[in-house]
């Protein structure tokens, strides 16, 4: 079978394909990488199978700002209601699925930065995208803002204490996740020198909190790398059997 051929929209350079693009090359997959954020065009949808939307600092509503944003939403529109292809959104990923098609997010009632454990619901636990997982799993969060309403169709796939809806679908198609399954220690680190994260961090979990957070991060870094690995695999199945 031809090597599914991958498009992914990067939204900062410090949010990058991280593990995930670990798994593509072992795969031996080159994706398209458009970075929206330096003025790159959305190619032509129709030449790719599947789409991953990867995270960013910015908010879905910030268009005035970020004005890629617009083309951007009108493409996942198309991806996922037109040309009913695979896709999956990783924290602002995860929130431009749900606004691009008429579901709600507003800034979160409590923000998440650092470990959580992230809960299946019943549909999570027999959902494909989450085969192989157990009821809970450690997930890196690192966000200010959350998906408050799914569009029409959607179904909550994963919660945490603070996020009701860290995981969902749209169809069988289409999945948002608002943790970062897709990074590693060192960007962990990375994103805790900026300052919006070291802030956050900071606000969250006391003056030593970035300290507690990177140690945390490091020391379920077994367990995360086998998640990322596990959720990869289980939606390029997914992609795979829609390719075919």
């Amino acid at each position: 079978m031809p090597h599914l051929r991958v498009l992914v929209f990067q939204h900062a350079p410090y949010c990058p394909l991280e593990m995930f693009g670990d798994s593509l090359a072992s795969d031996g997959i080159l994706p398209t990488v458009v970075e929206l954020n330096t003025g790159q065009a959305i190619p032509d949808l129709h030449k790719f199978d599947a789409l991953i939307v990867l995270g960013g600092p910015m908010d879905v509503w910030q268009t005035d700002d970020n004005p890629w944003l617009i083309p951007e939403k009108a493409a996942i529109g198309t991806w996922v209601r037109d040309l009913k292809k695979p896709m999956l959104g990783v924290c602002l990923g995860h929130q431009l699925l749900a606004d691009a098609l008429g579901g709600e997010v507003r800034t979160a009632t409590k923000p998440e930065g650092g470990l959580h454990d992230v809960v299946l619901n019943s549909a999570g636990l027999m959902h494909p995208l989450m085969n192989g997982f157990q009821p809970s799993k450690k997930a890196i969060m690192f966000h200010g803002c959350e998906v408050t309403r799914l569009p029409e169709g959607g179904v909550t796939l994963a919660s945490t204490e603070n996020c009701p809806i860290s995981a969902f679908a749209v169809g069988n198609k289409a999945f948002g996740i608002q943790y970062h399954a897709e990074a590693t220690d060192t960007l962990v680190e990375e994103w805790t020198d900026l300052v919006p994260g070291n802030t956050l961090v900071k606000q969250l979990h006391g003056r030593d909190g970035v300290e507690k957070v990177r140690r945390s991060v490091s020391e379920a870094m077994p367990e995360l790398r086998s998640n990322a690995k596990t959720i990869f695999r289980n939606f390029m199945a997914i992609a795979s059997d829609d390719y075919r």
